[in-house]
């Protein structure tokens, strides 16, 4: 009896494994399970930079990523902001290399209740001034002068007139900048606001940034790292609030530990079928 069913699992049908898989994979998203997840140290240090911000600190955020790469970027974004919102510092958000950047900030607004009931408030609290075309060099001239790039925010107010904007004007009042991209934004950042002006630089970014960001950490050049949809996962524990990113991670993990069973399982059965022949 054992040896038919060894026989049976060594030809089964690959059409059964696709549907368990895909069980697997819906169960977390359905009833979230809540896997461990370890945080690393360069998720860690971006938490501990985001919690030592004061109130009324200024951080820039750079929303260098599309729609197509949410499933990465988005998560640890959502969960950074929250942070910022909840240490009452000020949020400069604009975004470069992808013209659909206000779906991706509203989609992040939306995620955080400070936004939606106004406690945030939009020229008070946050300033959102859109996609800005050029990248490195008009990086570099931001540094230096921020209105010479944004003369005005996408409602069409003036920066001048804007109220968290009358002492800011470039890397020297600034606090922090989060750098959340698909490619490397974030070396521009380092190279014109955190070598001169001693800036403080995190980097949000999908999970092949993260051997580049790894050589930024230890030369000192980053605060903080989030690698990919891990990333995010981790950044969602250390605020206390799980959200798509522990989702996924979980959907990932109980996907991965069904193919190492199927492994175990179709090598049992061939090494036993084959002992037997």
């Amino acid at each position: 009896m054992s040896s038919g069913i060894l026989g049976k699992i060594t030809n089964i049908d690959r059409r059964i494994l696709y549907w368990i898989l895909f069980v697997v994979l819906a169960v977390p998203f359905i009833s979230p399970i809540g896997l461990p997840v370890f945080v690393t140290p360069t998720s860690q240090a971006m938490y501990n930079s985001l919690n030592s911000l004061k109130k009324g600190d200024v951080v820039v955020l750079g929303i260098n990523f599309g729609v197509s790469a949410w499933s990465e970027c988005l998560p640890g974004s959502i969960a950074c902001v929250k942070m910022v919102v909840r240490k009452e510092a000020k949020l400069i958000v604009f975004g470069m290399g992808t013209t659909d950047v206000a779906i991706t900030w509203n989609e992040i607004m939306s995620k955080i209740p400070a936004f939606g009931a106004g406690t945030y408030k939009e020229g008070d609290d946050y300033a959102f001034f859109g996609f800005l075309p050029i990248q490195e060099t008009t990086i570099n001239l931001m540094a230096t002068n921020f209105r010479q790039v944004f003369t005005k925010d996408t409602k069409g107010h003036l920066t001048d007139d804007i109220p968290m904007m009358k002492n800011f004007n470039g890397a020297k009042d600034c606090k922090l900048v989060l750098s959340s991209d698909t490619g490397d934004v974030g070396d521009y950042f380092i190279r014109y606001w955190q070598v001169p002006f001693k800036v403080a630089v995190g980097w949000i970014g999908i999970a092949m940034n993260a051997s580049t960001g790894m050589t930024y950490i230890r030369s000192g050049n980053l605060v903080g790292l989030l690698s990919g949809v891990r990333g995010g996962a981790e950044m969602e524990k250390l605020i206390g609030e799980p959200g798509s990113a522990t989702t996924n991670m979980d959907s990932i993990s109980t996907s991965h530990l069904l193919v190492v069973i199927a492994v175990i399982i179709a090598n049992v059965a061939y090494l036993a079928t084959r002992r037997k022949a």
